[in-house]
């Protein structure tokens, strides 16, 4: 299909547009887009990052297209999987990834809410409208079917886009990997996307970045603090019925902040302190890999519980003791790599740098406990233990 409009972009250059992406693009579901942040509130950490939803779509489109010209689809089969890197994103809620955790609380995903737009909604008319199954491109935005895990994978093409655009919007030198050569790599082998040994380099860069993207920009200890401020005052938005589910649903950046701002109660003065950057101090952190796997579910399953007495026995009301805990993201070093024999094997099997890469993302995940810089002065003596059995832990050891 031929191009009808192009559209600049500073990561990939010219991005060219068909005419079912530009209906696409119109519809309210991708404008949308434009108003969510594609990293929540890391702005205020890295003043730069203010890019959206909506460009870091085009970017997977882009590069989706790339892919499909690598391996020579056919032209509807391209029209698919380029429709699907635009749409793989659609379902996002305001803030992006920070208000994840209340989609779960719900029982939702976005990825089921991206669905459910495709199948549902004017997007289904448009694509069948150029004789694309939305059902096809549904199931390609979940990582399903032939091509699918070109979109959704353990080395897609999202991840491709965000590790360099979020780069490049940070200020930080971690983007430089070789799209090309990973992207003439890809094979598609029993269902499953392989790479080939001659990528293998190329791919290990991509690691590099990806873990220092996550443990300077995206796991930022302030950006953390932040996070776990807002998805609190967020929960409470939502319990005490001062925005209801659906009204959230159709938010974005700029309605949540304001409802926020004018809930009164907890949700305002917590929004209200990051406006004023009056926010929480960290009084406990602990490695996670510290502490047996047992008793890491324990904390994740009773998270609220144990902020709760622990507020109660300090004597402030809830909400204002959070615990943080990072969930940790491998898959990408599960990719296979398909060797000069024919043999696929784990990347961490035929790569010591991503063994190397894989055991640091381990050992650096933390969680943490944060409260009010007013009343740090009550936690100096602060003993986790009596909330968390330890005793048969390395941590318990330690401490």
């Amino acid at each position: 299909m031929k191009s009808r409009k192009t559209i600049r972009d500073p990561i990939h250059g010219n991005i060219p547009l068909s005419e079912l992406e530009l209906m696409l693009l119109d519809t309210p579901f991708m404008q949308k887009m434009r108003r969510i942040k594609q990293n929540g509130l890391c702005f205020l950490v890295y003043p730069a990052m203010n890019s959206t939803r909506f460009e870091h779509s085009l970017g997977v489109m882009h590069l989706a297209g790339l892919v499909a010209d690598h391996l020579d689809l056919e032209e509807k089969q391209r029209m698919a999987l380029k429709a699907a890197g635009l749409l793989h994103d659609i379902g996002h809620c305001a803030f992006s990834h920070t208000s994840d955790k209340l989609l779960a609380r719900m029982g939702e995903s976005h990825e089921e809410i991206s669905t459910h737009l495709i199948l549902d909604s004017e997007i289904s008319d448009i694509l069948m409208e150029y004789g694309i199954k939305p059902d096809e491109v549904s199931d390609l935005v979940n990582g399903r079917g032939g091509f699918g895990k070109i979109i959704s994978s353990e080395i897609d093409v999202d991840k491709m886009d965000y590790l360099i655009r979020d780069s490049y919007y940070a200020g930080v030198a971690y983007g430089l990997i070789d799209l090309e050569r990973i992207i003439y790599g890809i094979k598609l082998v029993k269902g499953g996307l392989v790479i080939s040994r001659r990528s293998l380099e190329a791919v290990e860069s991509l690691l590099i970045s990806r873990t220092m993207m996550y443990q300077t920009v995206y796991r930022h200890h302030t950006k953390r603090i932040v996070e776990t401020m807002f998805s609190q005052a967020l929960n409470d938005l939502i319990e005490n019925q001062k925005v209801s589910y659906d009204d959230f649903l159709c938010m974005d950046d700029i309605d949540l902040m304001y409802v926020s701002r004018h809930s009164g109660g907890y949700s305002q003065d917590i929004v209200e302190r990051i406006d004023d950057r009056r926010l929480f101090k960290t009084v406990f952190q602990e490695r996670l890999c510290l502490v047996e796997e047992n008793f890491r579910k324990e904390l994740f399953e009773n998270r609220e519980n144990i902020q709760k007495k622990i507020s109660g026995d300090y004597g402030m009301e809830e909400g204002y003791v959070l615990l943080d805990l990072p969930e940790s993201k491998m898959s990408e070093f599960m990719v296979k790599v398909e060797d000069d024999n024919g043999q696929l094997k784990r990347i961490d099997k035929v790569s010591n740098l991503a063994r190397v890469l894989e055991k640091s993302e381990k050992e650096k995940l933390t969680f943490c406990i944060y409260t009010t810089p007013e009343e740090t002065g009550r936690f100096e003596d602060f003993n986790p233990g009596r909330y968390i059995d330890f005793e048969q832990t390395r941590l318990g050891k330690y401490m």
